[in-house]
This record gives C-alpha cells, structure tokens and sequence, in this order.
C-alpha cells in the first residue's frame, strides 16, 4: 500500500516539475522567437514589376480569396493590373496595415476587392503577418502566467500552466512554422506573366466523393457580426478607402452546398456586410453565395467543403465561371457609374 502511495506521490510530483519546467521553456521559446524576429523585407520587397502606379487594384482576403478571385481574369475581361494579398490567416487589421504601406510606396489603386467570410470576425491575425506590415515595434514582454489564470480561472488552468497556455502554445508554433515558412513571393508574384499579372488560377482538386453527401445531422455555424474581432480595423480601412476614393467591391464568395447549410446565419452575415458600406460612396456588395447565383452543388466547383464545416474554398473549375460572372458585374456597375 506504501509502496502504491509513494508511486502516486512521485508521478504527481514528476507532473508539477514537468508542467512548470516546460512551461518556463516555451516562455523563454516564445519571448526569444518575438524578440528576434525581423522581416527584412515587405510583401513587395521582391517584385520587379511592383512600382509606383503599376497595379490599379488590389485584392485583399483569406485562402478563400487566394482560390477565387484571380488577378489574371481581371485582366482578361477588364483590363485591370491587380495584385492579390491573400492568404490564410489574414483578417482586417492586417489588411489595414497594409493598404496604408502600399498607398505610402506605391500610390492609391483605383479598385479593390476584398473577399468576405462568413467566419472572418470570430478571427484574429496572428503575430508575424502583423508585424510585417506595422511600422511600429512592438514591445515584447513575458508572458505573465498570473494574468492567464485570472483571464482564464479554472480547475485545470490553477493545476496546470501548460493547460493555462494552451492557446499562446498554439499561437506561437503557428506563428513559428509560418516564419520558417515565410516567402513573401508567393504563387502571386512567382507566376508573373509577360504583362506583370499572376497566372494563378487555382487547384484543380475537388471535394471527395464521401464529403458529398448530406447527413442525417452535422454541426451548425453562427454568424459572429462586425463588432467583435477585428471589425474596428475594417471600418478604419473603410474609412481611409472612401477617403483617397478608391472603388470598394465586396465579394461574397460561393460555398459548397455543405458548407452553405452550415453557416446557418448567412442573412445575418449579408444584412451586416450590407451596414458596413450603407452611407459609403463607391462601395458595393456582391453576394454570389447563392443557389440562384452559382451552382454549390456541384463539388467540382470546389477545393473542399462539406456539412459540418465553415469554411470552402473554390477550385480551379469553379473559379472559371465565377471571374466570369464577377467581371460581367463589375463591367456593368463600371458603367453606370460612369467610370
């Protein structure tokens, strides 16, 4: 029975020691990750087309953005040099940011296109992408474990300061594998045509043949509005967008018909993108989220997508039809706003 009791003792005891010296590592892993970390060089740092005045759009927005809206059909339907800057993980004060350094080197554009999502106020950008395009340095502090317990009190966080920094684990390995990652010359300015425009059309994989079909139950999404997350940093990028008169297009982007049943709450999501531009000049929401708009039954009009899951993405084939139907529109509301 001793012999049992000091077992229990010595494993709990092996637990404390392990728990706090680990968690003392990855605080010193993450104060020295953040405080060496320097990009050197911007998003634009690589480009040899990228001069002053070269591009007249831009396209902001997540890896939805990145496999829909591409530079290449704006180009062959309108006449439009845009560059895109989406990627996954990229939510509206990065955007922000952004704009203001690319206005600062290379002039206002006279069109931008950004990308919505559903789930894009429950997000916020991480760390890194953050710091590459803030002229500010932060200060790095420790982290205070003190403060995450009171942030998050619990049985668990007080016995565990791993536990208790489970999302600052995460934050920083993510933050981590996209710095040995970075390359800032992504597949939109490695794919260069002869005329400066990313040949970038997409992936040509498409949902599996399983994630097709409807079940009997799946997990709904609700829809987070513009007051939460990073909804102040899309206003303020609204705001200096009216300001320098650039043309705003919002684009809602076709889901899977899974992913479309998901997000449960997508009136909610059109009524609040709708209130964002309602008193604004030059901006317009295009919703083709919809049955009547696009066919989002079809799986091999996406990348992936299915019930359960808030997120999809359009593949190559899909994205054909839709850079067609959004450079119709952009034509025609060009036109009559006599542009």
């Amino acid at each position: 029975m001793k012999r049992k009791i000091y077992l229990i003792l010595l494993l709990i005891l092996f637990f404390f020691v392990f728990d706090r010296g680990a968690a003392l590592i990855f605080r010193e892993i993450n104060f020295s990750f953040y405080s060496n970390t320097t990009l050197k060089k911007n998003i634009f740092g690589k480009s040899e087309v990228m001069k002053k005045g070269f591009y007249d759009s831009l396209i902001f927005g997540t890896s939805r953005t990145l496999n829909s809206i591409h530079p290449l059909y704006l180009h062959k339907y309108l006449g439009f040099k845009a560059y895109k800057v989406a990627k996954q993980d990229r939510y509206p004060e990065y955007y922000y940011l952004l704009y203001k350094r690319f206005k600062d080197s290379f002039g206002k554009p006279k069109y931008l296109f950004y990308g919505v999502d559903y789930f894009m106020f429950k997000m916020r950008t991480s760390k890194i992408p953050l710091m590459s395009v803030s002229k500010k340095k932060k200060k790095i502090r420790k982290i205070n474990f003190k403060k995450l317990l009171k942030r998050n009190p619990g049985a668990l966080n007080y016995i565990s300061i791993l536990y208790r920094s489970k999302n600052k684990i995460d934050k920083t390995f993510d933050d981590i594998l996209y710095k040995l990652s970075l390359d800032w010359d992504s597949s939109d300015v490695k794919n260069l045509n002869s005329a400066g425009i990313s040949n970038y059309k997409g992936k040509k994989t498409v949902i599996a043949s399983e994630f097709r079909t409807k079940p009997n139950s799946w997990e709904k999404s609700f829809y987070t509005n513009s007051d939460n997350g990073e909804g102040e940093s899309l206003k303020l990028l609204f705001d200096e967008l009216e300001r320098d008169g650039v043309k705003v297009f919002l684009i809602g982007i076709p889901d899977f018909i899974g992913t479309y049943e998901t997000n449960v709450q997508k009136d909610l999501f059109t009524t609040d993108m709708r209130s964002l531009i309602k008193s604004r000049r030059g901006f317009w929401f295009l919703d083709y989220n919809h049955l009547d708009k696009f066919d989002l039954n079809n799986g091999d009009n996406f990348k992936d997508g299915r019930y359960g899951h808030e997120n999809s993405h359009l593949s190559y084939y899909g994205s054909i039809p839709f850079n067609k139907m959004l450079a119709d529109d952009i034509a025609k509301i060009i036109k009559s706003a006599g542009d």
